[in-house]
């Protein structure tokens, strides 16, 4: 299937769409932002096409991480950063969120 990825200017992020219960199910629009394309993905700074293919090269990883954020809590637009791909010894390859404590 081609991409469905668009460079979002008025966000700074590449948006593009998962389908968390297959091509049959809701399509969820989500974003990442450009800081986590360039230092997770390598994407370089100057050109937003760029961005975009960072992404369609990364897709199963990006992907696999905005439906577990959107699993989480379907209620909460699904925005991926940077830290959203920090390693700490994920389940099946899976990067984990890293732990943050609530400031009251």
């Amino acid at each position: 299937m081609a991409s469905e990825a668009i460079f979002h200017p008025a966000t700074g992020s590449v948006q593009f769409a998962i389908y968390p219960d297959g091509h049959d199910g809701a399509r969820i629009i989500a974003r990442i932002d450009e800081e986590a394309l360039q230092a997770r993905f390598q994407a370089p700074e100057d050109r937003d096409a760029d961005l975009v293919l960072a992404y369609a090269r990364n897709a199963d990883a990006i992907d696999a991480m905005a439906t577990a954020r959107y699993r989480e809590n379907p209620a909460v637009a699904v925005c991926l950063h940077s830290d959203d791909f920090l390693r700490t010894g994920g389940a099946a390859g899976l990067p984990e969120r890293r732990a943050t404590a609530d400031v009251a």
